[in-house]
């Protein structure tokens, strides 16, 4: 997959003024909410910014929407860039606004989409058409006809959805996507993304959130972002070898005296006991593993199994976070 989204030392500083910096003439308070931004995002990929909130995520995305334009550094969107060529760009990307204020409270869905679509400059039949099939690929056909108000949280975040769709874009922006949305809504949003905008439409998805267990369900790649910077990137088993060059190993052996296995070398980091069977999480390096196995079954304990343990995100996200500071 080549990339279609580049971006090279990409930074913003937001300048606060006051009346009072105004009328003393003092120095104005400056937040530098971008600091050296450079990533790649490939062409079908969902690709996750993570961070906290205030990290920087929705000024990046303003940025790429065109909304703002950044103090320092290059960018190229399907090779238009991203400052002079600001026009193209807005025709191949859709900005998914989680605002439910930006919508006609006693219109119905599809009167909300019909006026939207008109801003898109789709008319008559054409606007129709894409009005109904953008309706069916959101789930929406049904409540088509009842006003916005009479949304759930859920219908409200597809419709921004469809709204983003009309223009048939490339690349979808979407600035934490299932925010207040309950875990069925949610979970809902999280498979229309991967079964239909990415698998069967094909979109390219930049997906910021602070949402750890979302992103490492639909996400391919992520970043995280700390106080305006990239600090890594790359997939999740990239991710977690930053961590340490040990891996950590789930052991279920027959049931034998934990003194047993101090004597033969062995300090598991928790032990779990169970009926005729012993449990214990080990870190050890990958090479060690068939060597520690050996030595397990000499000293006459069966090993029932061996199994590498799998790394949750938040742990990845938390350990890099606080390697930052």
């Amino acid at each position: 997959m080549s990339d279609i989204i580049e971006l090279h030392k990409i930074s913003k500083t937001f300048i606060e003024r006051s009346w009072r910096s105004v009328l003393f003439r003092s120095i104005p308070k400056k937040t530098e909410a971008l600091k050296d931004i450079t990533l790649t995002i490939k062409k079908g990929e969902i690709f996750g910014l993570l961070g906290p909130n205030g990290a920087g995520k929705t000024t990046l995305i303003k940025i790429l929407a065109t909304l703002i334009i950044p103090d320092g550094g290059a960018g190229k969107i399907f090779g238009y860039d991203l400052i002079r060529q600001s026009q193209h760009i807005r025709r191949i990307i859709g900005l998914v606004n989680m605002s439910e204020r930006s919508f006609y409270w006693r219109l119905t869905g599809r009167q909300n989409l019909n006026f939207f679509a008109a801003l898109h400059n789709l008319t008559g039949k054409q606007k129709e058409k894409r009005v109904q099939t953008i309706l069916e690929l959101v789930d929406l056909e049904e409540k088509a006809e009842t006003q916005f108000m009479k949304y759930s949280s859920g219908q409200k975040q597809r419709l921004s959805l469809a709204r983003a769709l009309l223009s048939n874009p490339e690349i979808l922006l979407m600035d934490e996507p299932t925010q207040n949305l309950d875990p069925i809504a949610s979970s809902t949003f999280l498979k229309l993304a991967v079964d239909v905008l990415k698998k069967k439409e094909g979109k390219t998805i930049l997906w910021c959130t602070h949402n750890l267990r979302e992103a490492e369900d639909v996400c391919s790649r992520i970043a995280i972002i700390h106080r305006g910077a990239v600090i890594e990137s790359g997939d999740l088993e990239y991710m977690c070898s930053l961590i340490n060059t040990e891996s950590f190993y789930e052991f279920t052996i027959d049931h034998c005296p934990e003194r047993t296995l101090q004597e033969i070398g062995i300090t598991p980091l928790r032990i779990f006991r169970n009926n005729g069977s012993l449990d214990f999480e080990l870190q050890v390096r990958s090479n060690d593993v068939p060597s520690l196995v050996r030595q397990l079954v000499e000293n006459g304990i069966n090993v029932r199994s061996c199994k590498v343990k799998v790394i949750e995100l938040d742990e990845v996200f938390e350990k890099i976070i606080n390697r930052a500071h």
